[in-house]
């Protein structure tokens, strides 16, 4: 039974659901579309994998990481991905289905809230969540409670949007366009309105343009505030990837320092 959502995160997850990450599509494209824009992360899923053998996924999405984390965790390791899309955990079983012979560890997907994990404390090796927590109503909170089921010791692997980047800021002022013309038309996000309208997402792009539009939170972070946020572990190291033009231009496996994600390896 998927939980009714909490009143402040409704929208969170009506967006989600009409808008699971990526494409729709088979789980080719989908591995095709997301490492053509993120070509750094496989090599940084591989590292991750393998350096631990129990690990809890905010936000997997459509389950296309996930596939990765488990194919180079050890055997015998366990994955759980939660996601507040119950649409988003539907399309990460068939995926994990399809790819069952491939895996490792057989990962478990669950309908869950990252501002409320229902795990116990210093229950996980490490926790891994990629482009999700700056999409939080309370975004601190939810990386508080990371810390909460963490072990000690553990890992926690936390992908936000950097502040200043140019993808973000460029989306920044687009949002703000969108709300001026709300104002003036009396409308409620009248771009992603029409985007919906066209009834499709980008093979290139995904749901980038849809999420530029319609998600319901986007916040952005500085270096100060990084390491505000994640005061309550032991240590942060803290690194910048992705390409600000997504498919247009490919960085490779190596950091860019004008990348739109801070990547935070924090330690409990």
């Amino acid at each position: 039974m998927v939980p009714d959502p909490v009143p402040e995160l409704a929208s969170t997850r009506e967006f989600w659901d009409a808008n699971p990450c990526g494409v729709h599509a088979g789980y080719e494209a989908q591995v095709q579309q997301r490492y053509a824009m993120e070509p750094y992360l496989p090599a940084l899923l591989r590292r991750i994998g393998a350096a631990h053998a129990n690990i809890l996924e905010i936000g997997c999405g459509q389950g296309v990481d996930s596939t990765l984390l488990c194919a180079a965790m050890p055997a015998g390791g366990s994955y759980i991905g939660i996601d507040y899309s119950p649409a988003s955990v539907d399309v990460a079983r068939r995926n994990a289905d399809y790819v069952d012979g491939t895996l490792t560890v057989t990962p478990e997907y669950r309908v869950g809230n990252a501002e409320h994990l229902d795990f116990d404390d210093n229950h996980f090796d490490a926790v891994y969540s990629m482009g999700v927590l700056h999409h939080t109503a309370n975004d601190l909170k939810a990386i508080n409670e990371a810390l909460r089921v963490l072990k000690p010791g553990g890992k926690a692997y936390i992908f936000l949007y950097r502040r200043p980047s140019l993808k973000v800021g460029v989306a920044k002022m687009l949002r703000a366009l969108q709300a001026g013309l709300d104002m003036l038309l009396g409308t409620d996000r009248c771009i992603y309105g029409w985007l919906k309208r066209q009834g499709t997402h980008s093979r290139l792009f995904g749901t980038m343009f849809h999420e530029c539009f319609g998600v319901p939170h986007m916040k952005w972070y500085n270096r100060q505030e990084i390491e505000s946020a994640f005061q309550g572990y032991s240590r942060i190291e803290t690194e910048s990837y992705g390409p600000n033009f997504g498919r247009l231009y490919r960085c490779g496996d190596d950091p860019n320092p004008f990348g739109f994600f801070w990547v935070v390896e924090a330690t409990k």
